[in-house]
């Protein structure tokens, strides 16, 4: 028996099948599973609020759902819990934008949607463009020195916004 001419046969039968298995025309019968919904950001337009007010207005809103729900508790703390991502800027918020993620708080089912979508309030640069010159700044911080909003505009992050308005899901 010639194993030269066998091998040689084994290995064309081999590379033929895999050929022929990767040109079948065959379809996926799993579903497509999407993606979960993600952060939140309601509609903007309503007037500026400072940043303590804003923050405690969210803070005692979603503290109500979870009561509600018997959720643990909010573990975050102002002014962090609405800054965008890591900035030390001076920012207003949106009222119209604070409201919606109340309204979106109290129309939760479960406790898991509070992770599942987090909703981020809409942040308005400080008039004097977020220097903070002239006034006391967020957080008993001076104001001086610091960065200027649109410095941190393109961040936007988990727990802010980039001044832009609008619903994102």
């Amino acid at each position: 028996m010639n194993y030269a001419r066998s091998s040689s046969l084994l290995v064309a039968s081999v590379l033929s099948a895999v050929v022929a298995a990767s040109c079948a025309s065959t379809h996926d019968s799993a579903d497509v599973v999407p993606s979960p919904p993600g952060a939140f950001q309601p509609d903007g337009g309503g007037p500026p609020l400072d940043e303590a007010t804003a923050c405690a207005q969210l803070t005692a809103a979603e503290s109500a759902a979870r009561m509600a729900l018997s959720c643990d508790p909010v573990m975050r703390t102002c002014p962090d819990y609405i800054r965008p991502a890591g900035s030390t800027a001076c920012f207003m918020y949106d009222k119209a934008s604070v409201t919606g993620c109340a309204a979106l708080y109290d129309s939760f089912t479960s406790c898991d949607e509070f992770e599942q979508q987090p909703c981020v309030v809409v942040a308005l640069p400080c008039e004097d463009g977020g220097l903070g010159l002239g006034s006391a700044g967020a957080g008993g911080q001076s104001g001086i020195g610091q960065g200027a909003a649109g410095a941190d505009s393109g961040a936007g992050g988990a727990s802010g916004a980039s001044g832009a308005s609008g619903a994102s899901n």
